[in-house]
């Protein structure tokens, strides 16, 4: 059985009580893609982890996209430990900012990988 909440909808001109799905804790939303994608930074060469990092900062600097998620991601490619705990508290402060981040660090490492197959090394299946 599904959670629900109540809410309210505007039906034919006036309001009326509904009940609609419960939504879901931002981490279920994610599906685990927040994980997945760490797992990709950390197996990434040093080399585009100081790429990113080097992108980040001149995102802070200049006008466009935001520069944070690809300082963060830089620092987890570099130094996973510690950049994994500032990951994480971002992750918990900024729910939103995290996952349009996260989704703009899957973009640029698919679009990597596609033009430069083999650039992106696999993360590695067992633990």
């Amino acid at each position: 059985m599904e959670a629900t909440s109540v809410g309210f909808a505007p039906v034919g001109g006036r309001i009326v009580k509904r009940d609609a799905p419960a939504r879901k804790p931002a981490a279920d939303r994610q599906g685990g893609a927040g994980e997945l994608t760490r797992r990709k930074l950390e197996a990434l060469p040093p080399e585009i982890g100081a790429l990113l990092v080097l992108i980040g900062i001149l995102g802070l600097l200049l006008p466009g996209p935001v520069g944070s998620p690809f300082v963060i991601a830089g620092g987890v490619a570099l130094w996973p430990r510690a950049f994994g705990k500032v990951d994480d508290w971002f992750e918990r402060r900024f729910p939103r900012a995290h996952r349009g981040g996260m989704r703009q660090i899957e973009r640029y490492l698919a679009d990597m990988e596609k033009r430069y197959p083999g650039t992106i090394s696999r993360p590695s299946s067992g633990g």
